[in-house]
């Protein structure tokens, strides 16, 4: 499972920090594992997901490992998402235009061609549920 990781310096006011991490993970009943680098010269805390009491983030001396959430009253560190991988079947029409595509824009790989032809058709998309909405007040937004 991914983790979530914050690395602070050994200082007694990172380690009463690391307390407080500590005991508000304890209070949600959530797992976390506290460790000290080699040198002891750091602290690192790793969950799947760190929760940070209080309503201001770490400073900036915190080296964060995944993304930083704010929620009512606290912070949360969720791992970096990954991609993930789909199988796309394209029908010979569909494949021979990204391949026309693909070779008029030479710097961009098939899948940086592939992501911004769904951006632009989302987009697209949208604007034109949009100004249907527009021109028809009592039209419904399709799901």
């Amino acid at each position: 499972m991914e983790q979530a990781t914050i690395t602070l310096e050994n200082t007694p006011a990172n380690q009463q920090i690391s307390r407080t991490i500590r005991d508000f993970h304890k209070k949600k009943g959530h797992p976390l594992t506290i460790r000290f680098s080699e040198e002891m010269t750091h602290i690192i805390l790793e969950a799947p997901c760190i929760y940070l009491p209080g309503p201001h983030p770490p400073d900036e001396t915190a080296v964060i490992d995944g993304q930083l959430r704010k929620c009512a009253g606290h912070f949360e560190v969720h791992p970096k998402n990954k991609g993930k991988t789909i199988n796309l079947h394209l029908d010979s029409e569909l494949a021979a235009e990204l391949e026309q595509i693909r070779s008029r824009v030479s710097s961009k790989t098939q899948s940086e061609v592939i992501r911004e032809l769904f951006i632009r058709g989302m987009r697209s998309y949208l604007a034109e549920e949009e100004e249907a909405l527009a021109s028809d007040p009592n039209a419904q937004p399709e799901k």
